[in-house]
C-alpha cells in the first residue's frame, strides 16, 4: 500500500509499504480525510524532534524513522480484531491518536495525556492517517454520530486541542 512517510529533515516520501494486519483488540481503518498539523510542518522543517530519530526508538512503539505521518484523521472501519464488538465494518470513525503506556500513575488516573512516554499515532510510529490503511488500538477509535462526515471528523483532534486551551484559560 502507499503511505506518506517522514524519512528525515525536509525528506517526506510516498512509499510502498506492507499493509498492516488487524490484531486482537485493534481496529483497521481506511482513512478518508487527514489534516496536516503544524507539528507535521515543524518536524519537516527542523525535525526530527518528536518523531523518533534513528537510534532513538519511541519507548512504546519501538519505531524510528521512517514513520508514517498523519495524526489528525478520520475514515471507515474495514476490519476489527478479536475482542472488539462495539465498532463495526463500515462505521465512520475519528481517531484520538494518543499512544500511552496505560501503566503510569497519569494513565491509571485517566490523565493519559500526561503519560511520560506519550506518543502519537502518525508521529511516533504505529502507522498514520496518511496511508491507505492503518491499525489502531480500540481505545483510539470514536464512532462519528450520524450527520458528521469523516471530513469534519478529521478536525476533531485539532478542535479538542483548541477546546482544551479555552477551558484552561
Amino acid at each position: 500500500m502507499r503511505a506518506v512517510r517522514y524519512h528525515g529533515n525536509r525528506d517526506v516520501r510516498v512509499d510502498d509499504i506492507a499493509e498492516p494486519e488487524v490484531v486482537p483488540g485493534s481496529v483497521k481503518i481506511a482513512p478518508e480525510w487527514c489534516g496536516i498539523c503544524g507539528s507535521d510542518l515543524h518536524e519537516f522543517l527542523i525535525g526530527p524532534e518528536t518523531i523518533p530519530a534513528a537510534g532513538k526508538p519511541h519507548p512504546i512503539t519501538g519505531e524510528v524513522v521512517p514513520i508514517v505521518l498523519g495524526h489528525e484523521f478520520a475514515g471507515r472501519v474495514v476490519a476489527v480484531g478479536d475482542g472488539v464488538d462495539d465498532v463495526a465494518v463500515g462505521d465512520a470513525v475519528a481517531v484520538e491518536p494518543i499512544i500511552r503506556d496505560n501503566t503510569c500513575p497519569a494513565c491509571r488516573a485517566g490523565d493519559y495525556n500526561l503519560c511520560p512516554q506519550i506518543g502519537f499515532h502518525g508521529i511516533s510510529g504505529g502507522g498514520g492517517g496518511l496511508a491507505e490503511f492503518t491499525v489502531v488500538p480500540r481505545y483510539m477509535v470514536h464512532r462519528l454520530p450520524g450527520g458528521i462526515s469523516t471530513e469534519i471528523g478529521a478536525l476533531i483532534e485539532p478542535l479538542a486541542v483548541g477546546w482544551h486551551a479555552v477551558r484552561k484559560s
